[in-house]
């Protein structure tokens, strides 16, 4: 018995068919690529970022650059994981789309919305639960 439409996917296996699909519609020459807009990358990583709270080794980075990220500045600036996350959001969301930020950005904001906790995690709980379930993601 699968868990969802397409079969039960890890979160791993998620976060891989996400980098690829943006390799291809980011750099590729087919349909896909005409399809893709800069700021798209920002929402594919996002939901990377979601993912790979839950993923194994290989797609582990973002949530640990976040939570580096979030301590260090933290630390230096003793501003607040709550501070932090919205300081990567107006980053992400309040620049003009470039794949690289929003990659870095986009894939390490919900570690750093988590860790802040209250409010700011909240959409990410709420839309992690509806993909994980959407999916039938085992951890």
């Amino acid at each position: 018995m699968s868990g969802s439409l397409i079969g039960t996917i890890s979160a791993s296996g998620v976060c891989l068919v996400i980098t690829v699909w943006l390799l291809v519609g980011h750099r590729g020459k087919g349909k896909l690529a005409n399809q893709h807009e800069d700021h798209h990358t920002s929402y594919w990583m996002l939901a990377f970022g979601l993912f790979s709270q839950g993923a194994a080794q290989a797609f582990s980075a973002p949530k640990q650059v976040g939570d580096a990220v979030t301590a260090s500045i933290d630390s230096q600036f003793n501003a607040g994981a709550g501070a932090i996350a919205l300081i990567m959001f107006i980053i992400l969301f309040g620049t003009k789309p470039r794949w690289w930020k929003d990659v870095v950005c986009g894939a390490t904001l919900p570690a750093s919305a988590m860790a802040a906790g209250g409010v700011l995690a909240i959409p990410f709980t709420v839309a992690g639960s509806f993909l994980h379930g959407l999916f039938g993601v085992a951890a």
